[in-house]
C-alpha cells in the first residue's frame, strides 16, 4: 500500500504522487502522531444565544489521538458537493476536476457562483484573486446568522491546507474589499461572491479558498480537499451540526459577551483568537475556544479515506 506524504517542506512547487490502488485504497496524508491526550468535545449548546451558552471547555472528555479520522469515498459522496470557480486559471481548474473525478469524488462543477444556491450541499470556492504571493487565506461567512454548517467547513479547510503544508493565513469572515463606505474611508470586510450568491435562509454550506497567484499545484489542492471533505463529512455526523463555532464581532459585541456566548472564560477567548485590546474590535473573527478540542479540527490528527474497492469509481 503507497501512501502520499505531502508535509510542510518543499511541497508547493512538488507535483502530487499518483495514488496506488490496492484493496483498501487510502488518500491523503497520514501523519504519525503520538500524543498523550486531548480532551475532546462531548457537547456544544445548538442555540447561539447569551442566555444559554454552550459547556465550558474544562467539561470535556478527553479523548485519544492516536488513530486517524476515517470516512470512506461513499461517506464523502453521500454530500451534494460543488467545487465553484471563481477566478481561477482554466488550466489550473481543469486539472483540478481531472483529478477529483479520477479519485472518484462526486462533484458539480460551478463558475463565478453561478447555480450553487442550492440547499443541503457543499459549496468549497477557489479563487486566486484575492490575494497574492504563496500564502492562502479560508473565507468564512460574513453573516452570523446564515444556516448550514459553513463555521465547520471553514475550520476543516483550514485544518486540511495546513497539513498539506501550505501556508495558511487563517480563517477570515468575509474578505477585505475596497467599497467606499459614507465617511470616505474603503476597507472593510464585505461578504464573498459566494456568499453574495446564495441565499440566507438557503441550508447551505459554503467556504472560499484564496490562494496567491504562487498556489498552482493542482494535485495538492486536490489532496486538500478531499481531507478537508473528509474532517467535516466526520464532524456533522458526531457533533451538534449548526454551531457557532467562528463569529464576526459587531459593534454591539464586547470580550465579556463573548465569553457569556461561547461559555468560555476571558483567558481562552484572548489566547485562542490572540486577543491583545482591551476593546473587542468590529468585524473580527473570533473562534469558540471549543475549537481547539474538537478533533475534526486539530492539524495533529490524521485523516484516513478510503474505498473497498480495488479502483476508485464515481
Amino acid at each position: 500500500m503507497k501512501r502520499i506524504d505531502v508535509r510542510n517542506s518543499d511541497l508547493l512547487g512538488e507535483k502530487g504522487k499518483k495514488f496506488t490502488l490496492s484493496r483498501k485504497v487510502k488518500v491523503g496524508v497520514i501523519i504519525a502522531a503520538t500524543i498523550v491526550g486531548i480532551y475532546g468535545l462531548s457537547e456544544m449548546n445548538k442555540n447561539n444565544d447569551y442566555n444559554n451558552p454552550p459547556a465550558s471547555i474544562d467539561q470535556y472528555e478527553e479523548v485519544s489521538l492516536e488513530d486517524p479520522i476515517e470516512v470512506s469515498l461513499n461517506n464523502i459522496n453521500e454530500m451534494n458537493i460543488i467545487i465553484n470557480d471563481n477566478d481561477c486559471s482554466d488550466t489550473f481548474m481543469e486539472a483540478i476536476y481531472n483529478k477529483l473525478e479520477n479519485d472518484g469524488i462526486n462533484f458539480t462543477a460551478a463558475k463565478n457562483s453561478k447555480n450553487i444556491d442550492i440547499d443541503n450541499s457543499v459549496v468549497i470556492t477557489l479563487d486566486q484573486q484575492y490575494i497574492s504571493g504563496p500564502g492562502m487565506i479560508v473565507i468564512a461567512p460574513y453573516d452570523n446568522n446564515r444556516k448550514g454548517n459553513s463555521d465547520a467547513l471553514a475550520l476543516a479547510c483550514d485544518t486540511a491546507f495546513y497539513e498539506k503544508g501550505f501556508l495558511a493565513n487563517g480563517v477570515e469572515c468575509g474578505i477585505r474589499g475596497y467599497r467606499e463606505n459614507s465617511d470616505g474611508t474603503i476597507l472593510e470586510r464585505i461578504p464573498t461572491k459566494t456568499e453574495d450568491s446564495i441565499d440566507s435562509d438557503k441550508n447551505v454550506s459554503f467556504v472560499t479558498i484564496a490562494f496567491g497567484t504562487d498556489n498552482t499545484n493542482s494535485d495538492l489542492v486536490v489532496s486538500s480537499i478531499e481531507n478537508a471533505l473528509a474532517r467535516y463529512y466526520s464532524f456533522i455526523k458526531t457533533n451538534n451540526i449548526g454551531e457557532d463555532l467562528i463569529y464576526r464581532s459587531t459593534k454591539e459585541d464586547t470580550i465579556e459577551s463573548i465569553c457569556v456566548k461561547y461559555g468560555t472564560n476571558e483567558n481562552n477567548l484572548r489566547t485562542i483568537n490572540n486577543i491583545q485590546t482591551d476593546n473587542l474590535p468590529v468585524n473580527s473573527t473570533i473562534k469558540n475556544p471549543a475549537v481547539q478540542v474538537i478533533r475534526e479540527f486539530n492539524r495533529t490528527v490524521p485523516v484516513d479515506m478510503y474505498i473497498e474497492k480495488t479502483k476508485w469509481s464515481k
